[in-house]
C-alpha cells in the first residue's frame, strides 16, 4: 500500500481545486481524499472515497493518517455508521450538529474535529 499526494486528475473534477491524497494498492489508485487548508494549522476533510471492493482493509485509515495534519474538521451524515466509526478510530470527536445539512435524503450532519496533538 502506498499513500501519497495525488494529482487533480486522480479524483473527480469537482475536487481538483483542493489538496488531493491517494492510496494505491495492487498498482492502482483505490481511494482518495480531498482536503481544504484553512490556514494556521487547520484544515477541513471534504471527501474520502475508497473503491467498494477495497473497503474494510485499512486503506481509509492509512490515507487519513498521511493526509491530515493539525486540527481538522469535517461533517458526516448522522446515519453513516461506517464513517463515524472510521473517523473515531483516527481521533475525531463529535463537536456539534448542523441541522438539515444534507439533502436527498434530508439529514443532520455531525460536526467532528480532531485536534492537533
Amino acid at each position: 500500500m502506498i499513500v501519497r499526494r495525488g494529482r487533480p486528475d486522480e479524483a473527480p473534477a469537482e475536487w481538483a481545486a483542493y489538496e488531493i491524497w491517494v492510496v494505491e494498492l495492487e498498482g492502482a489508485v483505490r481511494g482518495w481524499a480531498a482536503v481544504r487548508n484553512l490556514g494556521e494549522g487547520e484544515s477541513e476533510l471534504l471527501q474520502v472515497e475508497i473503491a467498494e471492493e477495497y473497503r474494510r482493509r485499512g486503506l481509509a485509515s492509512a490515507l487519513l493518517a498521511a493526509a491530515l495534519e493539525g486540527t481538522v474538521f469535517l461533517e458526516v451524515r448522522e446515519s453513516n455508521a461506517a464513517a463515524l466509526a472510521l473517523y473515531s478510530t483516527v481521533g475525531f470527536v463529535v463537536t456539534g450538529r448542523r441541522k438539515d445539512y444534507y439533502r436527498d435524503p434530508r439529514e443532520d450532519a455531525l460536526v467532528m474535529e480532531r485536534r492537533k496533538v
